[in-house]
């Protein structure tokens, strides 16, 4: 017994000696990985999306990629038009503002399905396979203001209804560069 009980003093005493010493916090080492394309996002005039696609496949992996970058574009488009035809039909009189709103509504539909199919991506780079065998694709795709605007207003001037362009334009590229600053 007083074996045991001698043995339970010294388990306890070293115990109580280890806790005192305490070590230094060893400062852990911050690694920052920025995506590759990411430094890209940000440009004037222009809406872009970035994405990143992963499968086993390699061709997998860049259609993920631009199926989400795609995704975003319109998302990020959609504000724009919406915003854009909000702030042109307050500069209307009332009685034009219900017939311009749902007539640029209908043509900016037009012009962003014909712009979103063709978006061509600026910046395509693969990562080889990794420890798990997965391939990643990053992706951006952009569209350009300047050339939506020209095609909704070739679009528009297929019609009687006549626009004030340089105030839709000013406002469009406003509203692009403000979608700009949120991301």
């Amino acid at each position: 017994m007083k074996i045991r009980n001698l043995v339970l003093i010294l388990l306890a005493s070293v115990a109580l000696a280890s806790c005192g010493a305490s070590k230094k916090a060893q400062p852990k080492e911050v690694k920052t990985y920025v995506q590759p394309g990411s430094h890209l996002l940000n440009k004037k005039n222009v809406l872009r999306a970035w994405a990143v696609g992963v499968s086993d496949s390699e061709m997998t992996a860049k259609k993920k990629a631009m199926v989400s970058a795609s995704s975003q574009l319109a998302q990020m488009l959609e504000k724009v038009v919406n915003t854009t035809i909000e702030n042109y039909c307050v500069s209307l009189d009332e009685g034009e503002v219900s017939k311009s709103k749902q007539f640029l509504s209908e043509k900016t539909k037009i012009v962003s399905n014909q712009l979103l199919t063709g978006a061509v991506p600026i910046f395509d780079q693969w990562e080889p396979k990794d420890a798990e065998g997965m391939y990643r694709n990053y992706v951006v795709v952009e569209l350009v203001g300047s050339d939506y605007i020209k095609k909704l207003l070739e679009e528009m001037n297929s019609t009687s209804v006549k626009v004030d362009e340089q105030l839709l334009n000013e406002l469009f590229l406003k509203a692009v560069n403000e979608a700009n600053q949120t991301k």
